[in-house]
């Protein structure tokens, strides 16, 4: 069984994933839509820095990747693309998760939400669709999965009778990637937090009439990390030749540490597993 949290496979990131913490209080926006360049609104650092660290929710992997991670680069092993502390703000019932996929030959995901008395509150099970690829002699070289290396989401499903999450109150989610289906014990964990927050009704308004750009300005702003990483992932995916969107998603990989994922090419290809 190996542990991935965020500090556990790059030493930049030097706080411990763990949940529980006080969530940054959002900032007004103090620049007009439009008016400057998108990655100005995007803040040097997402969530202040916490003193103490606090303990981590869980045990360092001791470097392993897992059997079914088919890089050898230990870097690219799967990322939670959450904030340093684990814990993302939404306004959203029904939420969107994401994280990085490295290239794998695993069977499928396991998708688990808990409450703050941890309590599973959702669980479901997913299987990956597999491509076959072949040596340059022609020979099978393994079943790999479609749309990694990559980002890949889940999306909580508003039907099947799932309760939305409530407001103020803190949720853990834990995906586990299935490399064997048979065997647990080479499955890789990642794990983030979600805290949903009211907005004022003046900004749902304003929400509701903003063009898709103008929403990344809107949601940073009040530190809606969640609605903030799924709207920039949208526009990069429709348009990754843009300068301004490629600033604005770059500079909010640095605001949480997670610069390493702004090498790769992650858009073309970017899957929803539970769509």
């Amino acid at each position: 069984m190996a542990w991935f949290t965020r500090s556990s496979q790059f030493s930049l990131l030097a706080i411990a994933l763990t949940l529980g913490l006080a969530i940054n209080t959002p900032v007004q926006a103090q620049t007009r839509l439009g008016s400057s360049p998108l990655s100005n609104q995007i803040p040097n650092q997402w969530e202040p820095p916490t003193t103490p660290t606090p303990a981590p929710i869980n045990k360092d992997s001791g470097g392993r990747r897992g059997p079914c991670i088919a890089d050898p680069n230990f870097n690219k092993a799967p990322i939670a693309l959450v904030p340093p502390s684990g814990v993302g703000t939404t306004m959203a019932e029904y939420p969107t998760v994401f994280w990085y996929m490295p290239k794998t030959t695993a069977w499928g995901v396991e998708f688990r939400l808990s409450d703050a008395n941890q309590n599973v509150v959702y669980s479901t099970t997913y299987a990956f669709a597999h491509y076959t690829e072949k040596t340059a002699d022609g020979k099978d070289e393994g079943e790999f999965v479609v749309g990694a290396p990559g980002i890949m989401s889940l999306t909580l499903p508003a039907s099947g009778g799932v309760s939305p999450l409530e407001m103020g109150k803190d949720y853990r989610w834990q995906l586990r990637l299935i490399c064997d289906p048979q065997d647990i014990t080479g499955d890789v964990y990642i794990e983030g937090g979600f805290k949903r927050v009211a907005v004022d009704p003046n900004l749902k308004t304003r929400i509701q009439q903003a063009k898709p750009e103008d929403l990344v300005t809107l949601y940073a702003n009040q530190r809606l990390w969640y609605e903030t990483i799924d709207i920039l992932i949208d526009l990069r995916r429709d348009r990754p030749n843009d300068k301004n969107f490629t600033d604005a998603w770059n500079k909010l990989l640095r605001s949480v540490g997670l610069e390493i994922i702004t090498e790769e090419s992650l858009f073309e290809e970017a899957r929803t597993v539970n769509n």
